[in-house]
């Protein structure tokens, strides 16, 4: 974990360095257009989508390294791998439950814009229901330690 620990951290002062670079042209970018104008609209999905395509690539690489940083220690110690993989399990459990909970109803749209597809309303639904429930287990979880602690204390 040691050379993992220099990695990450590495790695973490490039991600932030490129997010600030990429919000502040957004930020400049958006600034100098009209959103009551049509052509300024469809500019400002050119400045918008790169933002996007950016957020899918963190969450990709938050999805590797959450996968590949543990190995080492699962080989040092194969007992810590049942709790990684049980994280991995109660993650996945955490998407499948959003999943049967998500709608992919259509959403009723001004004429004139575009109909979002099925599975774009489900992917997003989706996303939206697991950051719900990964939000309320923190603060439960949270709340749960800060209750452990006064009583370990006494």
């Amino acid at each position: 974990m040691w050379k993992a620990n220099k990695f990450v951290n590495i790695l973490l002062w490039v991600l932030a360095l490129v997010s600030v670079g990429l919000c502040i042209v957004a930020f400049i970018g958006c600034g100098r257009l009209n959103a009551a104008i049509a052509e300024d609209k469809i500019a400002m999905m050119d400045v918008i989508n790169p933002m996007l395509i950016w957020s899918y690539i963190l969450v990709g690489i938050a999805a590797v390294l959450a996968v590949f940083l543990p190995v080492p220690q699962m080989i040092e110690n194969p007992k810590s791998a049942l709790g990684i993989l049980g994280g991995l399990v109660a993650f996945a459990v955490v998407i499948g439950v959003s999943y049967l909970f998500s709608s992919n109803d259509p959403l009723p749209f001004l004429p004139g814009h575009p109909p979002v597809s099925e599975g774009t309303i489900k992917f997003t639904d989706v996303n939206l229901i697991t950051t719900y429930i990964m939000l309320v287990a923190t603060i439960v979880v949270m709340v749960a330690s800060s209750i452990a602690n006064i009583f370990k204390m006494r």
